[in-house]
């Protein structure tokens, strides 16, 4: 056959097939051997001619009428069937594989197709296998979730106790603020941070792409800048963070006796006295605040009149110039983050406690360190974390109370957004400062080895 293809390129082969199909109620015989045919029924193959180009298949078996042709989409060629005799036609034969010389078998398989579709349609090995691996890799996460489900009881007995019009409002307020008051400005920063500065006619443009630019200037500076660094914007970077630690030490040195003593030592009225006290100056405007404290400790103020009446200077010192005031004003603008979230954690321990420490002799100093602090911990992390990012994304107080070679992160910030008009590059530097506040909280959180959760109940 692979001769005649090579012969005539065109040229179609017939296939001739006379079965000799058993009956219904015999056993089915077995397919005779191409070498020694059956009387009943052998095989054979004849060249035949090409046929019309249009042909298509019409299988029918031996007895029966010509079977409907097949869809359009079936290969070229035709069957046709009369009698006894099964005639297949393969076009193109020269497609055909070519076959060594010798005797070869051809095997006609014909199969039931209800016996194929449920055959076809059970569950095997394969898919067996993947159920388990899913059911494995599902376990863990469905098992570490229990405990989360459990949980959700407690937001069907808050549902059940305020209503549904009440809980509704807080659910649907509380999510509208974290999303787009907290997740979405900084994720639109973030984005911001690095894209080009552009005229608005050229944003969505093809100039309009990604770029670290923005980054690289806070620590190489300008382009084609004789410094190897951006010392001046490293500095002040550094300065900040340094300086806002330094903050919370502070109001944590001051916050920390007031706080155990309106916790464990006063009652009734004498604490509600101190609170009242503590609140009232916070009524102010925390720029009027700032303003006071800048008339306290100018040359002519409050502070060098007393010092100078005591003989302790001879002319005024500049408290603004030594950022003596700058540090004076953060750490009162924000003494009441300090001193509530230490007041709550030292007010729930038992007086009984200290009270057996001091029976056992130990000292003051013994029993705030082992006793005291160890449970209030988690007002100690959630104190020093909120001052520290307050005080490190502080604007007014750095602008007002600031000496002249005084600079604040945030005064940076400020200038790229609006006298530079660079919003791309204070983007970049906002988002450094607050990985920067991010970082310290993991740090405060390591250190007092307690949870997020602990933080946020304070």
């Amino acid at each position: 056959m692979s001769d005649g293809a090579a012969t005539h390129p065109v040229m179609l082969a017939q296939l001739q097939i006379s079965p000799s199909l058993p009956e219904p109620s015999m056993p089915k015989p077995a397919l005779p051997q191409p070498s020694a045919p059956s009387a009943s029924g052998g095989l054979g193959i004849s060249p035949s001619l090409p046929q019309p180009s249009s042909s298509g298949i019409s299988p029918s078996l031996p007895g029966s009428g010509p079977a409907p042709a097949m869809p359009s989409s079936a290969p070229s060629g035709s069957v046709s069937g009369s009698g006894s005799n099964l005639n297949i036609t393969i076009t193109n034969p020269d497609k055909l594989p070519s076959l060594p010389p010798g005797q070869h078998e051809l095997k006609l398989v014909i199969q039931d197709q209800s016996h194929a579709s449920s055959a076809s349609s059970g569950i095997g090995f394969v898919e067996i296998f993947i159920a388990i691996v899913a059911a494995l890799l599902v376990a863990p996460f469905v098992q570490r979730e229990a405990g989360k489900w459990s949980a959700n009881l407690n937001a069907l007995r808050f549902v059940q106790k305020n209503g549904i019009a009440i809980s509704t409002y807080l659910l649907v307020f509380t999510i509208g603020w974290i999303v787009f008051l907290i997740i979405l400005p900084q994720l639109y920063m973030f984005d911001f941070s690095f894209r080009h500065n552009l005229n608005p006619s050229e944003v969505g443009t093809s100039v309009d792409t990604y770029t670290l630019k923005n980054y690289k200037y806070l620590i190489f500076g300008r382009e084609g800048s004789d410094e190897m660094l951006n010392w001046l914007h490293l500095q002040v970077f550094i300065k900040t963070i340094i300086a806002s630690v330094i903050v919370t030490l502070i109001n944590f040195a001051l916050c920390y006796p007031l706080a155990f003593f309106m916790a464990q030592m006063v009652r009734g009225r004498s604490q509600r006295l101190l609170f009242l006290c503590l609140l009232l100056p916070f009524w102010v405007n925390e720029i009027l605040r700032a303003f006071a404290f800048k008339i306290i400790f100018a040359d002519k103020g409050l502070v060098n009149a007393a010092l100078i009446a005591l003989g302790i200077f001879d002319q005024p010192y500049d408290f603004l110039s030594a950022n003596v005031a700058l540090y004076t004003g953060l750490t009162y603008a924000y003494i009441l983050l300090m001193i509530f979230p230490l007041y709550n954690a030292i007010e729930s321990l038992d007086p009984n406690q200290i009270e057996a420490a001091r029976d056992m002799g130990a000292s003051w100093i013994k029993i705030h360190r082992r006793v005291v602090m160890p449970h209030a911990k988690p007002g100690i992390a959630s104190g020093c974390t909120m001052v520290f990012m307050l005080t490190a994304g502080a604007l007014a107080a750095p602008n007002i109370l600031g000496g002249p070679s005084s600079l604040w992160f945030t005064q940076i910030i400020y200038q790229w957004y609006n006298t530079g008009g660079n919003w791309p590059q204070g983007s970049a530097y906002a988002f450094i400062l607050l990985i920067s506040c991010i970082i310290f909280v993991r740090i405060m959180m390591r250190v007092f080895k307690v949870g997020l959760g602990d933080i946020a109940k304070r």
